[in-house]
């Protein structure tokens, strides 16, 4: 019996450690999205995708600035941040400005050949949303906010719209009510709003953070909470709809408890093909 218990209590261990180490570590994943309408001009049009960092107490500078120094080695075209900047640890009105200040200072070394385009997510409204904003806009972030901008390259034209956040924000769903002959590329940071809005709305490859992956899920295969209330269909890498993709990243940071069990924290690298 005594032995039972000692492996019980080895594994226990075991486990909290890997959840703790993983929520430290990051991935690059790497997809390569093929779509009729990507005109000529953007094929191998390189994408960088990263989401929920919640900065704070439990994400170090280091990691931080680590994060950074890889994307600008990957050299991409436009960098699109999925929202959610600030950790829920971090409450003070002093401590938001601080951190923020903090990560701001870090962020703005990012690299893309285009710009950086970023959408707000739910916790960037409970606090410093102001702070964030002036922040992101003196950096030259160009906030989505139900907003829409066309990338150009060697005559060609693709756009990116993005839509405030579904559960805190006013996402204007009427802006992807149109078909474009451009391919576009829809941004919410909470994935919800591509099924709530499914009929009405037209884009060819959506982005969305929110979920974690599930951020503690059992080996990868169920996630007992995932913050969407479409349960385990926004934990996928990528979803398949006709003509369409909805593209899911795990983010970056870790909501509540700096702690993940088979989801990884990641970059997500997006190759464009004609």
């Amino acid at each position: 019996m005594s032995n039972v218990f000692n492996i019980l209590i080895g594994l226990f261990v075991f486990f909290i450690l890997w959840a703790l180490i993983e929520a430290q570590v990051y991935r690059v994943r790497r997809i390569k999205i093929k779509n009729s309408k990507i005109p000529k001009g953007f094929n191998n049009f390189k994408i960088i995708f990263i989401s929920d960092m919640h900065y704070g107490r439990g994400f170090s500078s280091k990691r931080l600035i680590n994060i950074v120094n890889k994307i600008n080695k990957i050299e991409p075209d436009i960098i699109i941040i999925g929202g959610d900047y600030l950790d829920v640890s971090v409450k003070s009105k002093s401590d938001v400005s601080k951190y923020l200040d903090k990560e701001l200072q870090v962020l703005k070394k990012l690299k893309a050949k285009l710009g950086i385009f970023t959408v707000l997510g739910n916790h960037d409204y409970f606090k410093g949303k102001d702070h964030l904003v002036k922040k992101l806009n003196s950096n030259s972030f160009k906030i989505l906010k139900n907003g829409k901008e066309l990338i150009s390259m060697g005559g060609d034209t693709i756009e990116l719209i993005g839509v405030d956040d579904l559960l805190e924000g006013n996402p204007e769903a009427n802006l992807l009510k149109e078909t474009s002959d451009n391919f576009t590329i829809a941004i919410s940071y909470n994935p919800d709003f591509f099924s709530d809005y499914k009929n009405v709305i037209n884009y060819d490859l959506g982005f969305a953070g929110h979920t974690h992956g599930g951020q503690v899920t059992i080996f990868g295969l169920y996630a007992p909470y995932t913050s969407s209330k479409y349960g385990q269909m926004y934990c996928k890498k990528i979803i398949h709809e006709e003509n369409r993709d909805i593209l899911l990243t795990n983010g970056i940071g870790n909501g509540m408890l700096p702690i993940r069990f088979f989801a990884i924290p990641e970059i997500v690298e997006i190759n464009l093909e004609v």
